[in-house]
């Protein structure tokens, strides 16, 4: 019945982030609290049923690879039919360490491996501390309820508690291997006084008029476009100051016959190398099909894409993320 159990619970929970929206991209990388579920596969040498327990904790990430993770854990193995079976007690105490994938909150997977100290106790006949390690894998999932962030875990890991045969005579115990998974909840933590999850796209910048020397040049830096997260729609602002380059690359290009006009696209680092390199050409992409829907000869058009190779702002805060989702354009006579 407990194996049932836990499996509807898995179930319902992975359910719940298969239709729940993933929020914006800051929620990744705040610090959070976290609890979850266990059920672990008794070792045989336990002659008991598998265990039902929970554990408690925290993380920070220390960048956009690795999260550490603090964590406290109790299980119940329930007695079984074989003979002598008795129920067993487990504490654990664990730093955690996960390497992510990606950042992605609609999905986020990692690998993750933890060492710590767990107190195995068998009510007749005793108990030790022992070293524990666990390694495994699991993903998150982030949404939003009610302007409030959360995110949903699942792990599975394997874990070695190095026990001794002599603190447990007459059992056979030694060396304890246990498949475990789990199904938590993840709250991510705001702090400065206010919850509110920076914007996707920060309010853009004022229009500053350009002032062309006396002498035109055809080298010319355009303000940057900037996107949504893991979005190459362009904004209305972003339209209307396309729709201003337009006429100056028309008045450039009187003087310059061979004018090009050159878009590099950007992204932030979340997400794999792979994904944020594509998303940066359909950015540059975005922009050139504009450009040529009002007017530019195509011909003149060049675009690059550079992932999120090439940030102008720190990707460790939601600000510097935000000006890093751009495309960049100039002109150049040739």
């Amino acid at each position: 019945m407990n194996k049932l159990m836990l499996s509807g619970l898995i179930g319902t929970g992975l359910a719940l982030a298969g239709v729940l929206p993933a929020h914006a991209d800051d929620v990744a990388m705040r610090p959070y609290i976290s609890e979850s579920l266990m059920y672990t596969f008794a070792d045989d040498s336990r002659h008991s049923d598998g265990g039902i327990g929970g554990m408690l904790g925290g993380g920070v990430p220390i960048n956009r690879l690795i999260n550490l993770e603090l964590d406290g854990g109790y299980s119940h193995f329930n007695h079984n039919d074989d003979v002598g079976s008795e129920p067993w007690q487990e504490y654990l105490a664990k730093l955690d360490t996960q390497f992510f994938y990606s950042r992605d909150p609609a999905f986020a997977p990692y690998f993750g491996v933890g060492l710590g100290y767990a107190k195995e106790q068998l009510k007749t006949i005793g108990n030790e501390g022992a070293f524990m390690a666990d390694a495994g894998v699991g993903a998150i999932h982030y949404f939003k309820i009610f302007n409030t962030d959360f995110g949903v875990r699942g792990d599975v890991r394997y874990r070695w508690v190095d026990t001794e045969s002599s603190k447990f005579p007459g059992r056979g115990v030694s060396t304890i291997g246990e498949p475990v998974i789990s199904l938590g909840l993840l709250i991510p933590l705001a702090f400065g006084g206010t919850a509110a999850v920076a914007p996707e796209v920060l309010p853009p910048p004022p229009v500053v008029p350009q002032q062309q020397p006396s002498g035109l040049s055809a080298n010319h830096r355009f303000e940057d476009v900037h996107f949504a997260f893991d979005k190459y729609s362009l904004t209305e602002y972003a339209q209307s100051s396309l729709d201003g380059d337009v006429t100056t690359i028309n008045k450039l290009s009187g003087s310059f016959p061979s004018l090009k006009v050159d878009i590099s696209g950007h992204t932030d680092w979340i997400g794999t190398d792979a994904y944020n390199q594509a998303l940066s050409e359909r950015r540059a992409t975005a922009v050139k099909d504009y450009l040529v829907r009002k007017g530019i000869d195509a011909g003149r058009i060049r675009t690059y894409a550079y992932g999120e190779s090439q940030p102008v702002a720190p990707n460790t805060t939601a600000e510097g993320r935000a000006l890093n989702r751009r495309a960049e354009i100039s002109t150049k006579g040739e």
